[in-house]
């Protein structure tokens, strides 16, 4: 399975776990100039964007040191992208899924 192919099945995983959560997907795999967004979904009153890192090998826990303030940068200037036109209340979130599970960190913003 190919790097691509494995980030295509986490973003899968990602989508049933968040649905199971109430959560209800907007858009896969949105683009913009600044970069991709991997999920958009919505959750009572609040949009959430979603970075899904799909790594089968590692720890559970230890993804969320991937996204590097560039990442952030980039995550944030897409998400801006994509309310420019749809204002509203919004969180910037990731997900991991390992073999060992799945860890959902709502608001990256305000984590590490």
């Amino acid at each position: 399975m190919s790097q691509y192919e494995i980030g295509l099945e986490g973003e899968r995983k990602a989508a049933r776990y968040l649905r199971k959560r109430g959560f209800q997907l907007q858009k896969q795999r949105f683009k913009s100039r600044h970069g991709e967004i991997d999920l958009i979904a919505k959750k009572g009153n609040h949009l959430y964007f979603i970075e899904v890192k799909h790594r089968p090998n590692a720890r559970l826990g230890e993804g969320l040191q991937t996204i590097t303030q560039d990442k952030r940068r980039r995550l944030l200037e897409a998400a801006r992208a994509y309310l420019s036109n749809k204002p509203a209340s919004w969180h910037l979130a990731y997900i991991e899924i390992t073999r060992a599970g799945i860890l959902l960190y709502e608001d990256v913003l305000h984590e590490q």
